[in-house]
């Protein structure tokens, strides 16, 4: 009897044993003051752990599929930050780890989260936020939307917490939307201006490949995109500083014959890999550093909170990128290599030979020339990376499927990203090298404080 007793007693404290550690893996400690109590219902970092970035990437690989190189850089860019800040707002406010950008988490209860349920309330809300925002965005691909949606929430199984976290992304994408409300649409705008020398001018032949954007003739696009409201930046000058070389400065013949010898079609001084650099790096930033995001995730295994952050930094620092490069772009409305190189005789500068000829090695975007805007976005991207992961150092190998199929460069840092993303625009004939090493810079800048100021941890905020 006695030992029957005993047995009993420890079944007891067994089942104790096991309701307390399933309370501590909802709340992680035990709280001993008012102080600690806010902690344990905001930071539940081992359940968070728990949940994977299946959804995330999901979504992120079907946004990917639906917008890249199908409308001008700057539209792609602002989709994809949309988008990925409403999945990140979302999951912040099924548990509040990081700060939100548009969906306030101050509020949340997470108390009744554990292992056992987030996955349903979490895979709910991160599916429905994609779905609103990508069908809001970009209505064509509402079907596709729709199916992965439905296909995502027919695994999860009907409870309060689908239903909960249904409501979270429909909230987290209502939110994101209401705060862009006032942003103006980003068009193509006709442009008969400029014609003395350095002067911007869309004199330079339009798009004429097969896929779109096409460009029309005397035209430039979103001129005003400097004026747009930033999202993880102050104002889109704030690190507007250097301004272009002097025309009759040695300088600017430097980076003149640098251009001509390197950019143009089939220019016999520029090497192999030069050429495939410039043709590599082509494809919009908000593409191609979403895809080196995603391969991260993998590889280093990141929970969902964590790589619903970092793709949104990253496409957050991109945008900003280009509204803070358009700021310039207009400021200082610099003129375009074919332009500068075609007018070399009649531009008042004696060192300036000129060739009426010249074609830059890719098609030149109808945007004035200084900073370079892909400079700009791939090195705050890089530097978003580099802050994010604590390390310059990558061992990564990245593919440009849009542009050289087949074909892959090895990256060992994200300051080699930065460099190469940035050079390549010399080697097609888009930019001269001040506008490179300023957008460069400028992009490293903003990147730091995109990461610095945004969506950070909350825990360390306390």
């Amino acid at each position: 009897m006695k030992t029957l007793k005993l047995f009993a007693g420890l079944l007891i404290l067994m089942g104790l044993a096991a309701c307390e550690k399933d309370e501590m893996e909802s709340l992680e400690l035990v709280p001993s003051n008012t102080a600690d109590i806010k902690a344990v219902k905001n930071f539940n970092n081992g359940m968070i752990n728990s949940y994977s970035n299946i959804v995330v990437l999901e979504w992120n690989e079907f946004l990917s599929k639906s917008i890249d190189a199908s409308m001008p850089q700057p539209t792609e860019a602002k989709i994809y930050a949309m988008v990925t800040l409403a999945m990140h707002d979302a999951l912040n406010n099924v548990v509040p780890k990081f700060e939100t950008y548009a969906l306030d988490n101050s509020e949340v209860d997470a108390s009744s989260i554990s292992k056992k349920n987030i996955h349903s309330i979490a895979d709910a809300a991160v599916a429905q936020a994609a779905r609103d925002m990508i069908v809001h965005l970009f209505p064509l691909v509402t079907t596709g939307a729709d199916e992965l949606l439905n296909a995502r929430l027919s695994e999860i199984e009907d409870s309060v917490f689908k239903i909960r976290g249904i409501e979270i992304g429909k909230s987290a994408a209502s939110a994101v939307l209401e705060k862009r409300a006032g942003d103006f649409p980003l068009r193509f705008v006709s442009y008969l201006e400029g014609s003395a020398p350095g002067e911007y001018q869309a004199n330079y032949p339009p798009y004429n490949v097969a896929r779109p954007p096409i460009f029309p003739d005397n035209a430039v696009f979103a001129p005003n995109l400097g004026e747009l409201m930033p999202f993880g930046i102050l104002s889109g000058d704030q690190f507007r500083d250097e301004a272009p070389h002097p025309l009759n400065s040695g300088e600017y013949l430097a980076d003149y014959n640098e251009v001509k010898s390197l950019g143009c079609v089939e220019c016999p001084l520029r090497t192999e890999d030069q050429t495939e650099i410039g043709f590599f790096w082509i494809e919009s930033n908000a593409s191609s550093m979403n895809r080196l995001a995603r391969q991260l995730i993998t590889e280093k295994k990141l929970d969902g909170w964590e790589a619903a952050r970092l793709v949104a930094l990253v496409e957050m620092a991109v945008m900003d990128a280009y509204i803070a490069s358009f700021e310039g772009k207009a400021y200082f409305n610099f003129w375009r290599p074919i332009t500068a190189i075609r007018a070399g005789d009649f531009d008042g500068v004696d060192g300036t030979i000129g060739d009426p000829t010249w074609m830059s090695n890719a098609f030149t975007a109808p945007t004035a020339e200084f900073p370079s805007t892909h400079a700009y976005n791939g090195a705050a991207a890089a530097a978003v990376f580099r802050s994010y992961f604590k390390n310059d150092h990558t061992n990564i190998f990245v593919t440009s499927p849009y542009n050289l199929p087949g074909v892959e460069r090895h990256l060992s840092s994200f300051s080699q990203l930065a460099y190469e993303n940035a050079i390549s625009r010399i080697y097609i004939g888009y930019h001269f090298r001040q506008a490179v090493e300023v957008g460069k810079r400028q992009g490293t800048a903003l990147g730091e404080y995109v990461f610095n100021n945004n969506l950070r941890e909350l825990k360390k905020l306390l």
